[in-house]
């Protein structure tokens, strides 16, 4: 496994980071990882695949993704010359858009649903709205050159935020009678059965049984529908658990191994180091 990191905050203390039609012709490799603050992902075009919170959705132009603080996700595009990724992305501290939530209480109830997780999905299409979207993605990016050092940044990116705040309210918020069901797709299962089980030794034999088929064949199915192999995500879970018990406990690390199935700990040091590119005991340091 390789390529999963946790992005830390800004070194130039802003409260947001923004990536203004980013545009990707070369082909790379999607990667678990997570990240300080929320994530607000819009692709103006290409396709592929968004793994986050156990569910697999489908990447396509007009799709608006959004992604937690320290929640686990992977963006897995199908790029070639002809099929370009191209994506506007903002990453802000929850504090920072809270500040302008009060004069909008019911923005700011979306905003403390989002955020305790409580939306169904965390996937919009709104190809419909396209142009609109991209007219305020613009519109930021030219607040972005015209403030120079003149501090209306956080202004636009602010309103940037409730504008795309009113398009999950207004799709998502309420959900729409049946939606609650969700399509069964055998990749989702599998993650699901890692949430109840990353903690203890993995058995393939074991999933394979309780999903009622072949570990081969679940193995080469969980890596067409994500991209990736079950034992890269189990990984990945087991890591981002990890930092957010070195982050939230003083347990020792020997512990810290045994509690999300990494019991080894010489094994449980080596992994988190080569994942996150430092060790456990150096990551809680720089906390």
């Amino acid at each position: 496994m390789k390529d999963l990191f946790y992005k830390s905050i800004n070194p130039q203390g802003k409260p947001f980071l923004w990536s203004h039609r980013r545009w990707t012709q070369e082909p790379f490799d999607g990667y678990y990882h997570w990240h300080w603050g929320f994530e607000m992902l819009f692709v103006h075009q290409g396709s592929g695949v968004v793994i986050v919170n156990q569910r697999r959705y489908e990447m396509r132009p007009g799709s608006l993704f959004f992604f937690l603080p320290n929640q686990l996700h992977k963006v897995q595009a199908d790029i070639n010359e002809e099929r370009p990724y191209e994506r506007s992305i903002i990453h802000f501290e929850p504090a920072f858009l809270e500040r302008f939530l009060p004069p909008f209480p019911s923005l700011r109830d979306t905003y403390m649903r989002m955020k305790k997780g409580l939306l169904f999905k965390q996937s919009l299409e709104l190809s419909a709205c396209q142009t609109e979207l991209g007219a305020a993605f613009d519109s930021f990016q030219g607040v972005i050159y015209d403030s120079g050092a003149g501090g209306g940044e956080e202004e636009g990116a602010a309103i940037l935020l409730l504008q795309l705040l009113t398009f999950i309210q207004r799709e998502i918020a309420e959900p729409i009678a049946g939606e609650g069901v969700k399509p069964i797709r055998h990749s989702d299962e599998i993650m699901a059965w890692i949430e109840r089980h990353y903690s203890e030794p993995f058995q393939l034999d074991k999933l394979a049984a309780e999903l009622h088929m072949s570990g081969s064949y679940l193995s080469r199915l969980f890596r067409q529908e994500t991209g990736s192999s079950i034992t890269g995500y189990l990984a990945a879970r087991r890591i981002q658990q990890a930092c957010s018990l070195l982050r939230g406990s003083d347990k020792p690390i020997e512990l810290i191994g045994q509690q999300v199935g990494l019991p080894n700990v010489s094994y449980f040091i080596q992994l988190f180091k080569r994942t996150m590119g430092i060790s456990p005991h150096q990551y809680r340091l720089k906390l």
